[in-house]
């Protein structure tokens, strides 16, 4: 799950502004759109074994329900909950309800590393 989403990408072809042409809200484009490595990565690696949820932090009541049942369901401490939660950005990354990255996009070399080692552990409790 990401913070990102539809809502902020108001500044589409139509909303240019300026005599250069910049677009609208651009700092949030790049941001957006540094995403894409990162979910094109997680979708090589593991296709549709892997849910992907990108979430515009803005909708609060989308943002509050998922990671609730994400707390609950991946059975997140207090402690760690209120980290994730403290920890909400527009660049934030959250794994099962934990929090993963904030305030700039990890490099997909580390998202991947980190999710092989939660899809060893899950195997290795699988195999029980």
């Amino acid at each position: 799950m990401s913070s990102s989403g539809c809502c902020g990408r108001l500044e589409g072809d139509l909303l240019l502004c300026g005599e250069n042409g910049e677009r609208v809200f651009a700092e949030r484009r790049r941001v957006m759109e540094a995403l894409g490595p990162l979910y094109r990565a997680v979708q090589e690696r593991y296709g549709d074994a892997v849910e992907r949820e990108i979430v515009d932090p803005r909708n609060l009541l989308a943002l509050a329900g998922r990671l609730l049942s994400d707390f609950l369901r991946y059975r997140v401490g207090l402690r760690a909950a209120v980290r994730t939660l403290a920890g909400l950005s527009a660049t934030c990354v959250i794994i099962n309800g934990r929090l993963f990255a904030r305030g700039e996009w990890p490099t997909p070399h580390r998202l991947i590393a980190h999710l092989d080692q939660i899809a060893l552990v899950s195997a290795r409790l699988v195999g029980r």
